[in-house]
């Protein structure tokens, strides 16, 4: 089954949107470019479309391990779990059955997990603006 999968990080005013690639096991890893847009509809819908549209690169684990501390260097936050603590990372996955977005919540330990209750399936065909603003409309819960 072909996956396409796009990750959208929060962090203060700006949602984060890094380019992917593959690693041996078939999971996906952030790279370079990451695409720094305001969380509105208009300008998240083209950046996730280039990314689910993009083939993502083939590194080995030694090279994926190169951009490990990415995210937490481009958007400021310096380490994980600052990150963590205060951004929110949500995950749109596309296959033949449709999309799938996950919606991170924190763990015990203060780490991005995927709370299954926020878990959002939509069929193949759906319009990606649909898709998109069912994030927003999770990222307005959050705000205060």
């Amino acid at each position: 089954m072909d996956i396409r999968s796009a990750e959208i990080v929060i962090w203060g005013e700006k949602a984060y949107v890094p380019s992917n690639a593959r690693v041996p096991s078939g999971l996906f890893a952030d790279i370079e470019p990451v695409f720094v847009v305001d969380p509105t509809l208009s300008e998240l819908i083209p950046i996730v479309q280039k990314v689910l549209s993009s083939k993502p690169k083939s590194l080995s684990l030694e090279e994926i391990e190169v951009h490990r501390g990415l995210l937490p260097r481009i958007t400021g936050a310096r380490s994980w779990k600052r990150l963590g603590e205060k951004g929110i990372c949500y995950i749109i996955d596309v296959t033949d059955k449709g999309y799938l977005v996950e919606m991170s919540r924190l763990d015990k330990k203060g780490r991005w997990e995927f709370d299954p209750d926020k878990r959002k399936t939509f069929p193949p065909g759906t319009d990606l603006s649909i898709v998109v603003q069912a994030i927003l409309d999770d990222l307005k819960t959050r705000r205060i």
